[in-house]
């Protein structure tokens, strides 16, 4: 059996399925993720897996990369250190960045040059090439980012280089990312170098661990194999996210395109992302800790509150919440683990939304304790401690409204049109006053949303990617996207192979990026018809407008090749015999009320509920308010009518 593994920070999820019947698994994630990873799979008994992990983007984030030089042409040593004019305050005099992962004194350049065109203006001689390989090591370099000028056009002088240092990891900007815009190539060439060693071992050792090769989820959507990941490390440094979007996008087959944004609240953090019609959406603009990684990734805005974010006063006496999360060891104080700081978690269960036991009855919840942590809260805030659970509440709403809204507005996409798809530990928990905040009318909860993301995981096709740039006037395009997509047709057909697969089996999908001349970013539109039109039609929808006159470039062509793997999906389950459900009081923001409990398992198709009411399951629980009400649909899928 092959199961989806989804590292969290607080949680490590696991999916698989034994024939028809879904298995499923969570155990607490530890500080090594790989020994949580091997304890699930035991549990289940698996064999394979597909992975999704944040080993690569903890690494960023904390800094713990490995000690990388950076070669670039000469004269443009200080590439990474001005980098772009961006602010994330325009009038803040005061503002700092963080410093570059490669300090100035770790960066070279390399005596060649090639011109805008692809012609050699000064050529990289062997001697050049072994002097920077004499260079490099004297650093004691661990690794290696190569970003030549225009390197992306004529890729040769990045090889010599990495010819000479064929004993150290080396990352080419050609290989990694072969498109123009310098410093984004610099940026995203020199995290691949930066997470390339730990991602290495990383894999490796959870290799030897399950004895067998396994697939690691990409940042793009899809899976590759351990070793292609390993080659290309910043493919997964955005993975987590895109398991849940993955699975969304599965889900929603067959329902006539309806309109979604995903909320995957977890442990740690809480992720959304919009899908028109049912279909994802990417981004090549995604920011890690203000460092741009340029290759395509699923567009997931993500924020540090979920369900062991702690609550704290500040400086000014108000309340936050996050984005420092408790994790899973000590965790919140109900886990009686040595825990002193409210967490939302706390606050739920003291709150009644959350019953008195994690992971199917595996991880008891200490109430008593729990409340003594938060009536400290209240009197440092001068409040109840009702209005404290619900302060607490409030506030991690209030973050995650906004998020979303950013999800939504950058697309100019109204929420109204939209339902929310709600999955992760606390989701389902928290989705309905989400919901009310933003005018969404439904909420959705799919089947095993608290590992909603692994399952996302297992599911997602084999996906292999290549790119471009090649600016010039669209109308003299046509050559030119005719032959580069013919050769990357054949490259997928290549890759595939290699990893055992039949190219014949494969989806194609090519793309390229168009703007207006004068521009200075691109809008993606699929390479087929009319691409004036389509290009028009789009720029039109985003911003509100299209220059029927001003002439259109073609900036980068895209394609992207995809095999599907086997889409299993539990089955609904069948209405059983009524049981009367048993209750426990649950605070709202109109008071305490007694609520039913209510096991998922029992609710088959079209069962309805009037709210309030909790949906139980062993790793998630799902809230109805007053005035709410419950429909299972004919997927199992709970659908929720938030009212007012």
């Amino acid at each position: 059996m092959d199961v989806g593994v989804d590292v969290g920070g607080t949680f490590t999820d696991f999916v698989g399925f034994r024939g028809s019947e879904v298995v499923t698994a969570k155990v607490p994630s530890t500080r090594d993720p790989s020994r949580a990873v091997v304890q699930g799979m035991q549990d289940l008994g698996a064999v394979g897996m597909a992975h999704g992990t944040t080993v690569a983007t903890n690494a960023i984030l904390e800094r713990r990369g490995a000690r990388t030089v950076f070669v670039t042409t000469a004269g443009f040593e200080d590439l990474l250190v001005i980098g772009r004019q961006n602010r994330p305050n325009l009038y803040d005099f005061r503002v700092t960045r963080p410093p570059p992962a490669v300090v100035r004194e770790m960066c070279l350049g390399a005596r060649e040059r090639i011109d805008a065109r692809g012609r050699v203006l000064r050529p990289l001689t062997q001697r050049e090439a072994r002097r920077i390989a004499h260079e490099v090591r004297a650093r004691n370099a661990e690794s290696v980012a190569v970003c030549l000028l225009f390197s992306f056009l004529k890729p040769q002088h990045e090889r010599m280089i990495r010819k000479a240092l064929a004993d150290l990891p080396v990352s080419m900007s050609h290989d990694v990312l072969g498109e123009f815009r310098e410093y984004e190539r610099a940026s995203t060439a020199v995290l691949d170098a930066y997470v390339k060693p730990l991602v290495t071992r990383y894999l490796a050792d959870l290799k030897a661990a399950i004895e067998r090769d396994f697939f690691v989820m990409k940042s793009g959507g899809g899976v590759g194999s351990q070793n292609e990941v390993s080659r290309r490390p910043i493919d997964m440094v955005l993975s987590g996210p895109a398991g849940g979007v993955a699975a969304a996008a599965a889900v929603l087959r067959g329902s006539a395109g309806r309109n979604l944004v995903t909320f995957d609240m977890g442990g740690t953090s809480a992720d959304f992302s919009a899908l028109p019609g049912g279909e994802p959406t990417w981004r090549t603009d995604a920011v890690i800790d203000t460092f741009p990684i340029a290759i395509p990734v699923v567009d997931v805005e993500s924020i540090g509150a979920g369900g062991g974010s702690i609550a704290w006063i500040d400086s000014g006496g108000a309340l936050r919440v996050g984005p420092t999360s408790a994790g899973a060891d000590p965790g919140p104080i109900a886990y009686g683990k040595g825990g002193t700081h409210v967490t939302v978690t706390d606050v739920d269960l003291v709150g009644g939304c959350l019953g008195r036991s994690l992971l199917g009855g595996r991880l008891a919840l200490d109430e008593p304790l729990a409340r003594r942590g938060i009536e400290k809260l209240a009197d440092q805030l001068h409040l109840s401690l009702d209005e404290t659970i619900l302060g607490v509440q409030r506030v991690v709403r209030a973050s995650m409204a906004k998020a979303m809204r950013l999800v939504l507005a950058r697309r100019g996409l109204d929420p109204k049109e939209y339902a929310l798809l709600a999955f992760g530990g606390a989701g389902p928990m928290h989705a309905w006053a989400l919901a009310r905040e933003l005018g969404v009318r439904t909420v959705l909860v799919p089947f095993l949303p608290g590992a909603f993301s692994a399952y996302g995981i297992l599911i997602s096709p084999i996906r292999v990617e290549y790119s471009r740039s090649v600016v010039r006037p669209l109308e003299r395009a046509a050559s030119v996207m005719r032959q580069t997509i013919e050769e990357f047709r054949e490259r997928a057909a290549s890759d595939l192979q290699a990893h055992g697969l039949d190219p014949r089996r494969s989806r194609i999908e090519a793309s390229v990026d168009l703007r207006f001349r004068g521009q200075s970013y691109e809008i993606s539109v699929p390479a087929r018809g009319d691409l004036a039109m389509a290009f028009r039609r789009e720029h039109r929808r985003r911003y509100g407008y299209a220059s029927r006159s001003d002439r259109i470039e073609l900036v980068t062509i895209r394609l992207v090749a995809r095999v599907p793997r086997a889409v299993p999906r539990p089955r609904p389950p069948n209405r059983v015999a009524a049981v009367a459900p048993q209750s426990r009081r649950v605070l709202f923001d109109d008071g305490w009320h007694d609520t039913p409990v209510h096991e998922r398992g029992r609710l088959g198709v079209d069962t309805e509920i009037e709210g309030p009411a909790v949906v139980s399951e062993d790793h998630a629980t799902t809230i109805v308010p007053p005035g709410g009400r419950l429909r299972v649909d004919r997927f199992g899928l709970l659908e929720i009518s938030v009212g007012e």
